[in-house]
């Protein structure tokens, strides 16, 4: 038989050389007849009849080499045949189908899919329909984001019965179509996934939220109700507590917040809507129940900011609710908060007066007269009670309160003997009254200033600015007060004392040496926290600029200066960069005029603490900027000490600056060149690193330099530093189900979801194929926790082409070591090594998991 086909291959092959065409293709059918894969009959055939100008039966051997080269894996081969000699003629829908399949390899995604769509018809007609789901399921992977595919798939495999892919298709789409704002055409979508796999959690859940978003709580209540007795994530829990709320099924919202507050104890907001809800319902009694518990939760949990913010908001809300008053107060009372427990106390006094409760608010006026007696108020809600409250009682009140007016001329108490009790209670003017209170709040205040009770000092000022706004322009006493405080009431400017009614100067002062009154406990407590809150702020700002703006701004506020201007950078080596804080009515200076702060602090000698004073009878050029006396110093950088600029802080008036506030400038200055520094130094190690090429992230080669430059900074200022792996479980196992496209594509996405989700200092770092790292800056061990649990929340919404069934996301959380004594390198060594530990006990888990290591 070999003999055969070679006698047949050489005539065919003399026939050719004697350009006898049609003799060569009978010999070389002859050879396909015996052997029908032979390759030199099928490419000289396919040549013989295009030179014979039948290019329609060239194609048909075209095809055969087509097929027979995918099969043997040259995709190059097969793509430049296809291209050249097949795609002029039609095609059956297989071959069209291998060549989609090849293009998409080839990463050629418009291209692939337009053959995949191509074959899709073709099988439709010939009733294949099998074949047309695998190419509508390839179209719909090579464009995930398009929910007319995935639309076009699940009708598909609903007409092939294939619930789970037609599920999982309407699903994607309803969701890329909600997430285009089309809400109607998204339930549609839902509900058709729903009734094909009503036990599909997945489905019930965003089908329900649709609904819920729509307005229909009900339906929402009906899908979910369901899932009630088994699902106790904190995702269903949400969407069915807040379901149950808006239906009005308020003890079955509890129930569901308070499940789902024990998983993620937060900011409990929700509870304190379904407290509102009660309350607005008439069931008050359930409200103060559930906001006890509530506080107790939430101060257990060091939360007592955000619990005093919402019990506000919540009282702003409904002023009439007994008992909700009473909640607050005794909220204020166990925080120990004077102000604010006064406040709630009155509150409540008139609310139990108005609802004839008069025991109650007895009570209420003895704890508000206990706690301020000189409160001329007081006099007013004793009179309200005259004839309904205990006469003893009222004149033991009357004797306790401090008498901030004349109330009444009466010597016989509260009997009404000797009296007509027709006579009415003899009242002193309205404004002598007020007079009387303020001239009692004065005197508090100055009491407490001379025994360095500065808390309640402001306290008492704060009660000042509310009940006498505006009252510092004339009274000089107070503006005193206020200035030895060191508080003035918001948006109130500093100012000076009129020069027409100077005071009295302290004996050294009059000898000659300037006075200046020595800082006090707490303007030194108070200084220092400034110090800490404005290096925290220093910090979170991602560019220098950004950092010099926040602290010129801050430090203006804080020793409420009428301009703070600062310049950062080595003389003569390029412009300095600026930035400046004006009280309101200056005029901005500008990079030029910030400049010269240098050269008018560099003229005088540093006083001990680093500061420089200035004044314009001196100094001409502050006349130039608007200032008449300034404090500043020279910045330094630390370890070059090159100078690096300047700070200054100026008044337009004359003030004496005192020592604390040179501490204070020297202090900020110092954090403020290495905040400016270590800024820049992120900056350029962003730009140089090399960045992944898909998903926009370090790679990995720039992932240890990060560490060492973050752990060093972070070392130097003794300040935390943490880091979260975010890892796909079983990456491999997904690869090989849906290839390496389909979960590139998918960590692409995961990539840009969470990168919105943390603050522009954090560092995104592309750890693996399936792992992304962000180091946290600042961040302590508990808040890298917390960030981490909303991070995998996050990527829950991040859906791949192949539905998330199968998916799940596991956190790793690790805070570095700040051990004495070790290496930066060997610290980091550790903590990567920490972190790769957690990892496999991640994967020794099982996954889906948040691994939280201990910090050694």
């Amino acid at each position: 038989m070999a003999q055969d086909l070679n006698k047949h291959l050489d005539r065919a092959r003399r026939n050719l050389e004697k350009n006898k065409l049609r003799e060569a293709v009978a010999e070389y059918q002859a050879v396909l007849e015996e052997a029908p894969a032979h390759q030199e009959s099928l490419q000289a055939l396919a040549d013989i009849y295009t030179r014979l100008n039948e290019p329609s039966v060239a194609a048909h051997y075209y095809g055969i080499q087509f097929d027979r080269l995918i099969e043997a894996g040259d995709g190059a081969k097969a793509s430049a045949v296809f291209v050249r000699f097949l795609r002029p003629h039609p095609q059956p829908a297989d071959r069209l189908m291998r060549y989609g399949t090849l293009l998409q390899k080839q990463n050629r995604p418009s291209e692939a899919i337009e053959q995949f769509g191509i074959a899709a018809e073709l099988f439709q007609q010939q009733g294949q329909g099998i074949e047309a789901l695998a190419c509508y399921e390839s179209m719909a992977m090579l464009d995930p984001d398009n929910p007319a595919r995935h639309a076009v798939l699940g009708e598909q495999a609903e007409r092939l019965k294939h619930s789970d892919m037609a599920s999982r298709s309407y699903l994607r789409a309803g969701q890329l179509i909600q997430a285009a704002g089309a809400l109607d055409a998204a339930l549609e979508y839902f509900g058709r996934a729903h009734h094909l796999s009503p036990e599909d959690r997945t489905a019930a859940l965003l089908f329900a939220e649709a609904r819920l978003r729509k307005g229909d709580a009900e339906g929402a209540v009906v899908l979910l109700g369901p899932l009630s007795s088994t699902a106790d994530d904190t995702t269903f829990l949400a969407l069915y507590g807040e379901a149950l709320l808006r239906t009005g099924k308020l003890d079955r919202a509890r129930e569901t917040f308070e499940s789902y507050y024990r998983q993620k104890p937060d900011s409990f907001g929700k509870l304190f809507e379904v407290a509102g809800a009660y309350i607005g319902a008439g069931q008050d009694a359930k409200a103060a129940v559930l906001l006890m518990q509530t506080k107790e939760w939430m101060r257990a949990s060091r939360k007592e900011a955000d619990l005093s913010e919402q019990m506000d908001r919540l009282a702003a809300l409904h002023p009439a609710s007994i008992a909700l008053a009473e909640v607050v107060a005794r909220l204020y009372e166990e925080l120990n908060r004077e102000a604010k427990y006064f406040d709630a106390l009155m509150r409540l006094f008139d609310l139990y007066l108005a609802a004839g409760q008069v025991k109650e608010a007895c009570e209420a006026l003895d704890r508000l007269v206990d706690i301020d007696p000189y409160d001329y108020r007081n006099q007013e809600r004793i009179a309200k009670l005259e004839g309904r409250a205990d006469p003893a009682f009222l004149q033991n009140i009357l004797a306790r309160a401090a008498k901030a007016a004349t109330v009444s001329t009466r010597t016989d108490g509260f009997t009404g003997a000797g009296r007509d009790t027709s006579e009415g209670v003899g009242r002193a003017p309205e404004e002598e009254r007020a007079q009387q209170a303020l001239e009692d709040l004065v005197v508090q205040v100055e009491i407490f200033l001379q025994y360095s009770l500065q808390m309640k000092a402001v306290e008492r000022l704060e009660r000042i600015a509310e009940l006498f706004p505006g009252e510092e322009e004339k009274n000089e006493r107070l503006r005193t007060l206020y200035e030895r405080a060191n508080w003035w009431p918001k948006g109130a400017p500093v100012k000076a004392a009129p020069k027409s009614a100077p005071i009295a100067a302290p004996a050294a002062e009059l000898l000659g040496a300037p006075f200046v009154a020595a800082p006090t406990a707490a303007e030194t407590h108070r200084d220092l926290a400034a110090i800490a809150e404005i290096n925290r702020l220093m910090y979170r700002q991602p560019t220098p600029q950004e950092v010099l703006s926040t602290t010129s701004a801050e430090i203006g506020k804080h020793l409420r200066a009428s301009r703070c201007l600062v310049a950062v950078g080595t003389p003569g080596e390029g412009p300095q960069s600026t930035a400046e804080y004006s009280a309101a009515g200056l005029p901005y200076l500008g990079a030029s005029g910030i400049s010269t702060i240098v050269g008018l602090l560099s003229r005088v000698s540093p006083d001990s603490l680093g500061g420089v004073e200035l004044q314009a009878s001196t100094t001409p050029a502050l006349r130039k900027i608007g200032l008449e006396s300034a404090l500043g110093v020279l910045l330094t950088d630390k370890e070059t000490q090159a100078p690096s600029g300047a700070l200054l802080v100026g008044e337009a008036f004359v003030r004496k600056w005192k020592p604390n506030e040179s501490f204070f400038l020297q202090a900020v200055g110092d954090q403020l060149v290495l905040s400016v520094n270590h800024t820049r130094l992120r900056s350029l190690v962003r730009s140089l690193a090399v960045a992944d090429e898909k998903t926009g992230l370090l790679n990995r080669g720039a992932y240890i330099d990060c560490l060492l430059a973050e752990s060093n900074r972070a070392r130097a200022q003794k300040s935390p530093l943490s880091l979260i792996i975010i890892h796909i479980d079983r990456g491999g196992e997904l690869v090989r189900q849906h290839g390496d496209a389909a979960v590139e594509h998918y960590i692409e996405q995961l990539a840009r979801t969470l990168s919105s989700a943390v603050r522009q200092t954090d560092i995104a770092v592309k750890y693996s194929t399936w792992s992304l790292v962000f180091i946290l800056p600042d961040t302590l061990l508990e808040s890298a926790q917390t960030l981490a649990e909303k991070l995998r929340q996050v990527a829950s919404t991040a859906r791949p082409s192949w539905g998330a069934a199968d998916l799940t996301i596991s956190a790793i959380v690790a805070e570095s070591s700040s051990r004495p004594g070790d290496e930066s390198e060997d610290r980091v060594t550790e903590w990567i090594n920490r972190a790769e530990a957690g990892l496999d006990q991640a994967r020794q888990l099982g996954g889906n998991t948040l691994v939280s290591l201990a910090t050694p």
